[in-house]
């Protein structure tokens, strides 16, 4: 049983060659056979025709030649051609009173002739034949040849086709060798072949392509599982901490209710934490089903704008809402309102006392345009990318101290990307950061 693909390739190649090599050496050993007796057949004619123009008939070419005369349904052979006793051909010899000369090969006394049946008139027909000794003879050689060079071809053929068998697997044994050191754990091995054919270099070049992404998402995994547990241990060491430190005496009910409040902001932030992961998971998943309606956007940031009413006039802020027009949507309202809740947000943390947040509105050729724009630090532009990473913060202090998971941007990017929008961040011309995003228009 063979096993290894090289070997099956192997054994192809050579099946194939050989194949071909035969079929190739049937038709040469046919077109020099039929070249041969072409030969003898032009001998045997010119032949004919010399001793119809000498009158000679069948005798003067003794054992080689005799007439056949017709009688009635069958024929006879007179005296002068009747030592010659090659077998008849009826068929042939009717064919040739009808004066159309014909040939036929015979065996007779253990011997091969090629014999012509030529017309002579109505009644006689004129034979000649001629031992195909010779033509045999140069078969025969023909033969010994193919013969002798079948073996030395296969040997040529099986080292051939062994190496270039080695040469097709060679990507094979590398991808193997790499995905190997892949199981082992290995993420920044790359195959490094130089092998010639496009087919070969678009796989090379998808199998490193398919090892980057493996790489970025296994860090991106370590990362998540790394912050996952950061995020939720920090809340839990406080929850426990501070149920310690209630029951190690008697307290009054003032006390009790201060501890239970500020136990409740924390395990608010881990139910947060808990249904960001739950969306985030359902939605790397593609589990979760749009429902999509139309409505008025503007409507719905105003609203959103209104329930941080309390945040705005705690900070004094400045906020200017500027809403082109009527801009009617068909989005999945309820994460619609998720993602711009997340991004206005943002705006009002980051915006520092008596700053100003400026929401806009507007319709382009392209689809309808979003911004929120803050009057706070800004984003640096290396971080511009990568805020958009689950549990990614620019300033990872001050972003745990004003309540925030780190999620809210990822879930925003995936919501806006789900609609077929896209969002980006820049900076304002007043100063602080600048979220822009596009929708579709329908």
């Amino acid at each position: 049983m063979i096993k290894t693909l090289r070997a099956r390739l192997t054994l192809f190649y050579l099946s194939l060659s050989v194949a071909l090599v035969i079929a190739f050496a049937l038709l040469i050993y046919q077109s020099f056979k039929g070249y041969l007796l072409d030969s003898v057949d032009t001998g045997l004619l010119a032949t004919a025709r010399t001793l119809m123009e000498d009158g000679g008939g069948g005798a003067a070419v003794r054992y080689e030649a005799e007439t056949l005369v017709r009688s009635g349904e069958g024929y006879v052979r007179p005296s002068a051609g009747g030592e010659v006793n090659w077998p008849v051909e009826t068929v042939l010899f009717r064919k040739a009173l009808g004066g159309v000369h014909s040939f036929d090969t015979v065996q007779h006394g253990g011997e091969t002739f090629r014999v012509l049946y030529f017309p002579v008139d109505e009644k006689r027909v004129l034979r000649i034949g001629h031992p195909l000794k010779e033509v045999d003879e140069r078969l025969r050689r023909l033969e010994e040849i193919f013969y002798l060079c079948l073996p030395f071809f296969v040997v040529v053929v099986v080292i051939v086709s062994y190496y270039t068998a080695g040469r097709a697997v060679l990507p094979v044994i590398k991808l193997t060798e790499a995905a190997d050191k892949l199981k082992g754990g290995v993420l920044k091995e790359r195959v490094s072949l130089d092998f010639p054919g496009l087919e070969i270099k678009n796989l090379v070049r998808v199998f490193n392509d398919m090892l980057d992404s493996i790489q970025r998402h296994v860090e991106s995994h370590k990362r998540f599982t790394s912050d996952v547990s950061h995020e939720i241990r920090s809340p839990l060491t406080i929850l426990k901490g501070s149920i310690e430190v209630a029951l190690r005496k008697r307290r009054d009910a003032g006390e009790y209710e201060r501890i239970l409040k500020e136990n409740l902001l924390e395990v608010n932030r881990l139910q947060k934490i808990t249904e960001n992961l739950l969306l985030l998971s359902r939605a790397d998943y593609n589990i979760i089903e749009m429902q999509n309606t139309w409505f008025d956007l503007n409507e719905l940031i105003s609203l959103i704008v209104d329930r941080y009413r309390n945040e705005i006039m705690e900070k004094s802020l400045t906020v200017v809402e500027d809403y082109l027009e009527y801009m009617e949507v068909f989005c999945d309202r309820e994460l619609l309102d998720e993602a711009m809740s997340n991004l206005f947000d943002n705006a009002v943390k980051y915006t520092p006392r008596g700053g100003s947040v400026v929401v806009k509105t507007e319709k382009l050729i392209d689809g309808i345009v979003v911004s929120f724009q803050d009057s706070g630090p800004g984003v640096p532009e290396d971080d511009r990318e990568r805020i958009f990473e689950r549990f990614y913060r620019v300033d990872k202090t001050r972003s745990r101290l004003s309540g925030g998971s780190g999620l809210g941007l990822a879930i925003t990017k995936w919501i806006i990307e789900a609609h077929g929008g896209r969002i980006s961040v820049g900076d304002a011309d007043s100063g602080g950061a600048v979220f822009t995003v596009t929708l579709p228009t329908g």
